[in-house]
């Protein structure tokens, strides 16, 4: 399963230039807001004139690094900052008051590899296999994070973030899997999005890398 972990991994979750890279962060901005029925806000920048978020110059996008934070006024949420001609990246989780930082370094050591030329026989890939695949490593990743209030108050189980890449692309897909169903993990969101994730990789299985406008088409 690590092996076809690590294909799916490379044709679905690493885009490759500087230009194809700032195409799924966009595609993914957008998909994340109707994922999450909320109206996206391109009208200003985050924090400071370095990190913009706004589609009506995508040009000033051409940065070394690019930020967005799709949930403004939430009780959970998460912002990125992604070195698009670089190897280093950093999320930030918001939930209720708190914040978790994730920051990769990539001049230190990464215990966890992926393998760019897994064995993999496409003709062998199945609908099961995908489904399963993406249960267990983005709906319930073994190494995950829960979120829980420090006075016993607030505690969403069914929400696991796991951190275990150094890829921001699946940790950033894996933290908005897991927001789907924030309010109500009955609602069957995920099970529709595993769903409609598998049908996209599956019948695309035959190409090189899967571009973000087919990822995030809803």
């Amino acid at each position: 399963m690590r092996d076809l972990w690590n294909w799916v991994e490379n044709r679905v979750f690493n885009p490759r230039t500087e230009r194809n890279k700032l195409t799924w962060l966009r595609c993914f901005h957008i998909f994340v807001h109707k994922i999450w029925g909320i109206e996206p806000d391109w009208s200003k920048p985050i924090e400071d004139g370095n990190h913009w978020c706004s589609d009506k110059d995508w040009r000033k996008l051409r940065l070394e690094t690019l930020s967005l934070k799709p949930l403004r006024d939430s009780k959970i949420g998460f912002s990125y900052s992604i070195e698009i001609r670089g190897n280093g990246f950093s999320v930030q989780l918001f939930y209720l008051s708190g914040c978790l930082q994730i920051h990769y370094d990539s001049a230190c050591l990464f215990e966890f590899k992926r393998n760019p030329n897994p064995n993999i026989d496409v003709n062998e890939i199945t609908k099961e296999k995908i489904t399963q695949l993406i249960k267990k490593r983005i709906h319930h990743p073994a190494l995950h994070t829960h979120l829980k209030k420090e006075d016993g108050g607030e505690y969403h189980h069914h929400l696991r973030f796991g951190f275990a890449t150094n890829n921001p692309f699946v940790i950033l897909y894996q933290v908005a899997f897991q927001i789907i169903d924030y309010q109500n993990d009955k609602s069957g969101m995920r099970e529709k999005e595993i769903s409609r994730l598998t049908e996209i990789i599956y019948s695309n299985k035959k190409e090189v890398q899967i571009s973000a406008g087919i990822l995030f088409q809803m």
